[in-house]
C-alpha cells in the first residue's frame, strides 16, 4: 500500500499557508471527483447526508464527537467496460485507510454502515479500516460508518494519514491525505490548534506510519526466515533452481534470480521470494489492497482471478482461495494479528500423499442401498429385498472397489495409499453409540493411525430428531452450541487435546459438509414419478425414513413446510461450524491443537461447491429407500470430496 512521504526538514511556509494548502487539497480533490476524475476522497460529512464539507469541518468540542465517514470518487457509472475489471467510471471497488488523532482526542469505537462489510482496528490515536465491493463496485458518496472520538480539550485534529482504493479499472490509487476535522475555533485557541496540526505533520516527516512498516516487516521476515530454514534442512536444492535451500528465499518454487520486491504493503524486500509470497494473487510480489479485491472477485467467479492459486492460502488448510484467506489478508491490512502467514502451497510445497487414510461417517459412507433400483410394482416384495440388505460398502464414495472413481481410486493405482472405514450406518455427530467422539476412538485405535482422517457426518443429526423447535417436543434439532460441542469432542481426541493419544503430527483431519437433507424429499418425489416400480412416499411412510424431512403431515405441531424451512438454515449453520472450527484448530487460535495437526473443512459458503452444498436430484438417489445416494450420487460425493482434498498427490 502506498505510504505518504514527506520531504526531510521543516516546511518554511507560513503556518496559515500550510494549513490552507492541506485543507484545499481535500476540497480540490472533491471538486475533481465531481468533474469525473476517479480519485476517491475520504471525508467527514457533518450532516451525515453524504455532502462533502466546504472546508475542514470544525467540531464544537463536546465530550464525544461523532464523525460520519464517507468515501466519494463521483457518481458517473462505467459506460464501457466492466466495473472492477476494465471499467472507466467512478466506481470504487475496494478501499483502505489509516486515520491519526493528535492532542486532546482519543478514538473510542466505530460502527460500520449496515451496507458495508468493514474490517477495522482502533487504538486511541490510530484507526485503520478496509472494505469495499469488488464484485460490482460502488458509486459515491459511499457511507462507511460512524467514528466516535472522545474529546477532552480543544487542541486536537483527526486526519487521513495514508490510504488507497481500487478504482473501476482495477488500478490501485492513493487517497489524498487530508485533515478530516478540527475543533471549533475559540478565542485564544486558534494558535494552539494550528500548532497541534503542525506538530502532527512534523512528527510524520521522514518516517513510516505506525504499524505499517519496519516492525511488522521485520517480524514477517524473521518468521519467514525461520520457517524456510526449517523446511530446507532436509534437501540441498528442492526446487532445482541452482540456489541452495539454506539461502533460497523460495525453497519449493524455482526463482534463480531471487526476486523480492517486498511483501505486505510493498517495498522494501521482506526476505520472501516474489513467486512464493502468500496472499499475492496478482503475482507482483506485493500483498496489498489489490490482492484483497482479487480474492473477492475470484470467489465470485469474476475476473480478474488469482493468477497463482498456489499463493492463495494465508491461513493454511485448503490450498485454493477461500473467504477465510481474504479475511486474514484484510485483517493484516489494518494491523490485526496474525495477519498473512507463509502457509500457502507455493511456500510450503505440495502436501505429501498419505500412506494410510480412514473415514468416519454414517450410512452415506457405508453406501446404504446404493445399487437398489425399485421398491414397488409387480416385483415389489422382491424389490424390497435390496434396501433390506442395508450397507453396500463396495459402492462407497470413499473406497468402494466397484464404484470406479472413488476418493481412494483418485490417488491412482500406484500411489500406495491404504484405506479403511470406521463409519456406521445411523451414526450422528452428537448422539448415539457411534457418535463422532466414538468414531474418533476407532480411528485412533487403527494401526498405524491414518495420516488422513476424512469425516462425513451430520445427516442423522437432522433425521433422528422429531421437531425443529424445542417448544414442540423433547427431541428437537441440536442447537449450534450442542453440535459444536460434539464436533469438538471428536476433534479434541484426534489432535490430542486433554487426551492421551492423537493422530501423528503432520496428519490431516478433513471434515466434509452436512448434506442437504431438505432437498431429498423433492428429489424422491421426482424419482417416483419416473418409474412405476418406485414408490418413495409409501416406503418413507412404512419404514419411517427421516420423518422430519419426508412425512407430509403436521408432526408435533409443525407442518412439513415449516420443518423443511427450518432444516435448511440449521444445516448451513452446522456447515459454518465445521468451517470455523477447522480454522480455529488449524491455526490453534483456540489453544486446543498444540501439535499443529491440520484440520480442514470442505465447506466455504453456500455459493462455493462442496459436499455440503451438493444438490442431490432424482438421478442421484437410489430407487430402494429413495433417500440415500445411488452409484451416481456416490461418485458425485467422491468427486466433491476430492476437489477440496488437502492431501492430493503432488502435481508433477
Amino acid at each position: 500500500m502506498p505510504e505518504l512521504a514527506y520531504a526531510a526538514g521543516v516546511d518554511r511556509r507560513p503556518l496559515w499557508c500550510l494549513l490552507a494548502s492541506t485543507y484545499l487539497l481535500g476540497i480540490t480533490s472533491l471538486a475533481s471527483s465531481v468533474a469525473g476524475a476517479a480519485v476517491p476522497v475520504l471525508y467527514h460529512s457533518p450532516g451525515d447526508d453524504g455532502l462533502a464539507p466546504g472546508g475542514v469541518p470544525s467540531l464544537p468540542g463536546a465530550p464525544t464527537e461523532a464523525l460520519y465517514l464517507y468515501l466519494d470518487a463521483g457518481a458517473v457509472a462505467s459506460a464501457t467496460g466492466t466495473p472492477c475489471e476494465d471499467g472507466e467510471g467512478d466506481e470504487v471497488c475496494a478501499w483502505e485507510f489509516q486515520l491519526l488523532t493528535s492532542g486532546a482526542a482519543a478514538i473510542q469505537t466505530f460502527t460500520p454502515d449496515a451496507q458495508q462489510e468493514v474490517v477495522w482496528k482502533a487504538g486511541t490515536a490510530e484507526f485503520s479500516a478496509t472494505g469495499g465491493d469488488a464484485t460490482l463496485g460502488e458509486l459515491g458518496p459511499i457511507r462507511l460508518g460512524e467514528l466516535l472520538v472522545d474529546v477532552s480539550g480543544s487542541g486536537w485534529t483527526l486526519e487521513l494519514a495514508v490510504g488507497s482504493a481500487v478504482d473501476a479499472g482495477f488500478a490501485l490509487v492513493a487517497l489524498p491525505p487530508a485533515v478530516l476535522a478540527v475543533p471549533e475555533p475559540a478565542p485564544g485557541l486558534q494558535r494552539l490548534a494550528a500548532l497541534a496540526l503542525l506538530g502532527v505533520l512534523v512528527r510524520l516527516r521522514g518516517r513510516a506510519l505506525p504499524g505499517r512498516g519496519s516492525a511488522r516487516r521485520a517480524l514477517l521476515v524473521a518468521l519467514a526466515g525461520g520457517l524456510l530454514t526449517a523446511l530446507s534442512a532436509g534437501a540441498q536444492d528442492s526446487d532445482s533452481d541452482g540456489v541452495p535451500d539454506s539461502s533460497d528465499n523460495c525453497v519449493f518454487v524455482p526463482n534463480p534470480g531471487q526476486e523480492d520486491v517486498g511483501g505486505l504493503y510493498g517495498p522494501p524486500p521482506d526476505g520472501i521470494g516474489d513467486v512464493c509470497q502468500c496472499g499475492d494473487l496478482d503475482s507482483d510480489g506485493q500483498v496489498d489492497l489489490l490482492d484483497a479485491a482479487i480474492y473477492q472477485r475470484d470467489l465470485a467467479g469474476l475476473l480478474p482471478e488469482a493468477s497463482n492459486p498456489d499463493s492463495c492460502s494465508t491461513i493454511g488448510g485448503r490450498l485454493d482461495c477461500e473467504p477465510n484467506d481474504e479475511q486474514a489478508l484484510r485483517e493484516a491490512l489494518v494491523g490485526i494479528e496474525p495477519g498473512v502467514a507463509q502457509v500457502c502451497e507455493a511456500a510450503l510445497g505440495s502436501p505429501p500423499t498419505p500412506t494410510h487414510m480412514a473415514a468416519a461417517g454414517d450410512s452415506i459412507t457405508q453406501a446404504f442401498s446404493a445399487d437398489c433400483t425399485c421398491n414397488a410394482g409387480l416385483l415389489g416384495l422382491f424389490c424390497l429385498l435390496c434396501p433390506a440388505g442395508g450397507d453396500q460398502p463396495h459402492h462407497s464414495w470413499f473406497n468402494g472397489g466397484s464404484l470406479g472413481g472413488s476418493f481412494h481410486d483418485q490417488y491412482g493405482a500406484g500411489a500406495g495409499v491404504s484405506s479403511l472405514r470406521v463409519s456406521v450406518s445411523g451414526a450422528e455427530m452428537k448422539g448415539g453409540a457411534s457418535s463422532f467422539s466414538s468414531q474418533a476412538d476407532d480411528l485412533l485405535a487403527l494401526v498405524p493411525t491414518p495420516g488422513l482422517a476424512v469425516v462425513e457426518l451430520g445427516g442423522n443429526d437432522i433425521c433422528n430428531r422429531n421437531c425443529v423447535d424445542p417448544a414442540h417436543c423433547g427431541d428437537p434439532l441440536y442447537s449450534d452450541a450442542e453440535w459444536q460441542a460434539a464436533l469438538q469432542a471428536g476433534l479434541d481426541k484426534l489432535v490430542g487435546f486433554n487426551h492421551p493419544s492423537s493422530l501423528q503430527p503432520g496428519s490431516t483431519v478433513y471434515l466434509l459438509g452436512v448434506p442437504r437433507v431438505q432437498d431429498l424429499r423433492a428429489a424422491g418425489v421426482a424419482l417416483q414419478q419416473s418409474s412405476s416400480s418406485i414408490n418413495c412416499n409409501s416406503f418413507w411412510d412404512t419404514f419411517n425414513v427421516c420423518e422430519i424431512a419426508t412425512l407430509n403431515v403436521t408432526m408435533n405441531g409443525e407442518t412439513l413446510a415449516e420443518r423443511l424451512a427450518a432444516i435448511a438454515p440449521r444445516i448451513q449453520s452446522y456447515n459454518e461450524i465445521l468451517r470455523d472450527q477447522a480454522l480455529a484448530y488449524s491455526t490453534n487460535t483456540n489453544g486446543r491443537n498444540p501439535l499443529g495437526i491440520e484440520v480442514v473443512a470442505d465447506y466455504v459458503n453456500e455459493a462455493t461447491p462442496s459436499v455440503g452444498t451438493t444438490p442431490f436430484g432424482a438421478s442421484e438417489l437410489n430407487g430402494g429407500d429413495c433417500f440415500h445416494p445411488n452409484l451416481q450420487g456416490q461418485r458425485l460425493i467422491a468427486d466433491g470430496a476430492w476437489s477440496g482434498n488437502p492431501r492430493k498427490a503432488p502435481t508433477p
